[in-house]
């Protein structure tokens, strides 16, 4: 495995994105604003632990306060901390019949540990370490995430994973651009301001329909998912796949510090709806990991 570092000296190890500084100020902030919840909260480098069992993962949340100046942060952390008090009895579909709850239902990935409440969600499904998939019903511009009660009410998951990929299809196509690098990196991007952009990876075929018009892909994608309003995808043909692997994963960090609804610093190797990770971002760098299934495909297109 090969590790390239990208952490600056006197920046946080878990948080490599926030000075030493930026980032103790952030783990205070979040200690006081869930203290004025009434909830106490165990601190640790990445995460704090609830006294319920809960777990706040701090990536994500300190991604967005990063986007916006300091004096905002406490605002940002106390929007998230409330979160958690959302009303679980609250009827999100009063005066909507099935069929037009269907209409509206869509797939979403969510990162984990950004879940105000998994226990509200025991259906979600891990697409990827650190990912999950939850059903959504989206309406007049809102999202609500469907909680066990609402998936047993309208049919079940099968039924509403049907209804969610098939409308997740026909989303408009957005805009696409073609990055590529000196190197020989090559990899075509689907942006846009609706919510679900990065959710159509999991309709591959129709995504790449959408970005390699008539490729087929019998070798899969790499693949990079950095935020709710962006997805990266380079349909494996060639020698190429290796610079492209690594400008995806600088794609996928800067897209995950920069942008709003962050969601993996990673890049995948997708083949038949399996997510594999290939390249994973963290607190000490970049780090490769080739399964013996990805390295026999690089041998394959041309890699030595």
């Amino acid at each position: 495995m090969a590790k390239q570092q990208y952490q600056p000296e006197g920046y946080d190890e878990a948080l490599p994105f926030l000075s030493v500084t930026e980032a103790t100020l952030f783990r205070d902030l979040v200690k006081d604003a869930w203290a004025r919840q009434g909830r106490e909260i165990t601190m640790f480098p990445d995460h704090a632990e609830g006294d319920n069992g809960c777990m706040i993962g701090f990536w994500n949340l300190a991604a967005d306060c990063h986007k916006h100046p300091q004096r905002m942060w406490p605002r940002i952390i106390e929007d998230h901390a409330r979160l958690g008090r959302i009303d679980p009895t609250q009827d999100f579909f009063k005066g909507m019949s099935r069929k037009e709850v269907l209409r509206h239902t869509y797939l979403r990935l969510f990162a984990a540990d950004s879940l105000p409440d998994p226990s509200w969600y025991p259906y979600a499904r891990e697409v990827a370490p650190g990912i999950v998939e939850l059903i959504a019903l989206h309406r007049r511009r809102m999202s609500f995430w469907f909680r066990k009660e609402d998936v047993e009410r309208f049919g079940g998951v099968d039924v509403l994973r049907e209804a969610g990929l098939g409308n997740l299809r026909i989303l408009p196509v957005e805009h696409r651009e073609l990055m590529e690098s000196p190197e020989g990196g090559r990899f075509l991007v689907l942006r846009g301001n609706s919510s679900y952009t990065s959710s159509r990876i999991l309709t591959l075929d129709r995504l790449v329909d959408v970005l390699h018009p008539d490729a087929g892909m019998p070798h899969g994608v790499l693949a990079a998912i950095p935020n709710r309003h962006e997805v990266g995808v380079h349909v494996i043909r060639d020698d190429s796949v290796l610079p492209t692997l690594i400008n995806l994963a600088t794609f996928a960090w800067k897209g995950t510090v920069s942008a709003p609804g962050p969601l993996s610093p990673n890049v995948y190797w997708v083949k038949q709806d399996r997510f594999q990770e290939v390249a994973v971002c963290g607190g000490s760098g970049v780090e490769f990991r080739f399964s013996p299934e990805f390295q026999s495909v690089m041998t394959e297109v041309g890699v030595r």
